[in-house]
């Protein structure tokens, strides 16, 4: 009888993933709302971004929230404002149109998440959620 050893492709993953071929590298600090305005890469803002975004889809299709999670996805959303407008006033202007068109798109989504969070509309959390990854998705599809 023969065995198959895993190793070889665990060890594969591993070397993938601390290669940041399989996930987006976290950024350099917790960035505040406001520090986000600061940031001087482009790099760097979306790795803030995708640390701020991410976890949050994972509540899209959810049937009720928390407040701790309300909390957390008031939290994120103003960020997202931040990161958004910080990729269209700095980060745009030798870049195609559409760039910042999708900058402020995300920057409108963040607002209507805010608003669905005030009125505790789980609904139209979710799809704001949903608009923020489809804008996301997007614009790395085309700028990436």
């Amino acid at each position: 009888m023969r065995s198959h050893s895993l190793a070889p492709a665990g060890a594969a993953l591993v070397l993938l993933l601390a290669s940041g071929l399989g996930c987006v590298p976290k950024p350099k600090q917790d960035y505040s709302a406001d520090q986000v305005k600061q940031i001087e890469s482009l790099e760097e803002l979306m790795r803030v971004q995708a640390q701020t975004a991410d976890p949050q889809f994972n509540r899209i299709g959810q049937a009720s929230y928390t407040d701790q999670e309300y909390a957390s996805m008031t939290e994120a959303a103003h960020r997202l404002q931040s990161t958004a407008e910080t990729i269209r006033t700095r980060f745009s202007a030798n870049r195609p149109p559409s760039f910042s068109t999708y900058a402020s798109r995300l920057g409108e989504q963040a607002g209507e998440l805010l608003a669905a969070i005030q009125a505790k509309d789980v609904a139209k959390a979710s799809a704001s959620l949903t608009g923020i990854r489809d804008t996301c998705r997007t614009c790395h599809k085309e700028h990436r």
